[in-house]
C-alpha cells in the first residue's frame, strides 16, 4: 500500500502544545530536559533554534518527526497529531515523509554501496515504485548541485562536502514539506557553507518549511525569517533575528553571540548617531551592511 501524499491542510507546519520532555522519569534522578514548549511553526518560513549546548534543541527536534515521543504534551506535524496521552504515532509513514530530519554529519547515515542506492532507500521503505524512486534520485542529486555521473559512485568515495550532499539528497527524495537540520554546516569549509545555505533558501523557495539548529548567528541573521532561544529548559524568547539580537535584557541573560553584522552596527552606532538608522533598515549580510553604511555616512551628522 502506499504511503499517503504529505499535503498539508494545516495553516501550521507544525503545532506543538505545553510539551514537556523528561528522561529516566523512573529513576531517582529523572532528567528534565524541556518545559512547556508551545508553539506554532508557520508554513514556507526558515526557523532557527538557538541556544546553549544542552538545552534541548536537538531532543525537541527529534520529536517532530517519531524518533522521540514525550507522554506529555501535543504535538501536531502537518495534519498528524502526536498525542502525549497516546503511546503509539498513527500514520507513523506518512509523519515521516512529512517531516524529513537531516542530522548533524549526515553522511555518516550513508551505507549503500552507490549513490544511488543510499538516495532511493528511504522513498522505497515509504512505499514509493523503484523506477520513480530513481527518478527522483536524479531530480535532488542535481538539485544539490551533483550530476548523474554521481549515481553509481560509491558513497564512500566522495569528499566530505559531496558526501553531505549526497545524504540531503536521500532526504529530500522522501519529498518532505516539513525539513529539519541539525547544525548542518558543521565541518565545511566557507564555500561548502555557502552552498548549504542557498540550498536551505532554495528549499524556502520551493514553499518547505525549514527549521535549523545552529550556533552560527551570522546564518540566522542571514537567513531566518523567525528565531526561537531555548534556555534553562525553556523557550525564553522567539521573534524575527532583529527582534532577538536587539533585545539586550535577553541577551544579557543567554551566552548568544551576535552576528557580524550586528557587532558592526553596535560599534559604529555608539561612536557616531548617524549610524542608528542603520538598524531600521536591518542588514543581513555584509554587502547590505556596506550600502547601509555608504548611506549613513553621506546624512547630515545627527540625522
Amino acid at each position: 500500500m502506499k504511503t499517503q501524499i504529505a499535503d498539508i491542510k494545516s495553516p501550521y507546519a507544525i503545532t506543538t502544545n505545553n510539551l514537556k520532555i523528561v528522561f529516566d522519569e523512573k529513576t531517582k534522578h529523572p532528567l528534565t530536559v524541556l518545559e512547556d514548549f508551545s508553539y506554532q511553526f508557520q508554513k514556507n518560513k526558515i526557523y532557527f533554534i538557538v541556544g546553549n549546548s544542552g538545552s534541548g534543541k536537538t531532543t525537541l527536534i527529534s520529536h517532530f518527526n517519531g524518533l522521540l515521543k514525550s507522554k506529555y504534551g501535543d504535538i501536531t506535524v502537518g495534519d498528524i497529531n502526536i498525542l502525549g496521552k497516546k503511546k503509539k504515532i498513527k500514520h507513523f509513514k506518512l509523519l515521516r515523509k512529512t517531516c524529513g530530519m537531516v542530522f548533524q554529519f549526515p553522511e555518516y547515515q550513508l551505507f549503500k554501496d552507490t549513490v544511488e542506492k543510499d538516495i532511493i532507500f528511504g522513498p522505497i521503505n515509504l512505499d514509493e515504485k523503484k523506477e520513480i524512486a530513481k527518478d527522483k534520485a536524479k531530480k535532488y542529486l542535481n538539485m544539490v548541485g551533483l550530476d548523474d555521473s554521481f549515481l553509481q559512485r560509491s558513497p564512500f568515495d566522495l569528499s566530505g562536502g559531496q558526501k553531505r550532499r549526497v545524504a540531503i539528497a536521500g532526504i529530500l527524495a522522501i519529498e518532505p514539506e516539513i525539513i529539519v537540520f541539525d547544525e548542518p554546516t558543521a565541518g565545511l569549509d566557507p564555500a561548502g557553507e555557502k552552498e548549504m545555505m542557498q540550498i536551505i533558501t532554495n528549499l524556502r523557495n520551493q514553499g518547505k518549511t525549514i527549521i535549523v539548529i545552529t550556533h552560527v548567528m551570522d546564518q540566522v541573521l542571514a537567513l531566518g525569517d523567525e528565531v526561537i532561544v531555548l534556555d534553562n529548559k525553556r523557550m525564553v524568547a522567539h521573534g524575527t533575528p532583529y527582534e532577538i539580537f536587539t533585545n539586550y535584557e535577553l541577551l544579557s541573560k543567554t551566552t548568544l553571540d551576535l552576528p557580524r553584522v550586528i557587532k558592526v552596527i553596535n560599534s559604529l552606532a555608539t561612536k557616531d548617531k548617524r549610524f542608528l538608522k542603520i538598524y531600521d533598515a536591518k542588514p543581513r549580510n555584509v554587502v547590505e551592511l556596506a550600502a547601509q553604511i555608504i548611506d549613513a555616512s553621506r546624512s547630515e551628522h545627527g540625522k
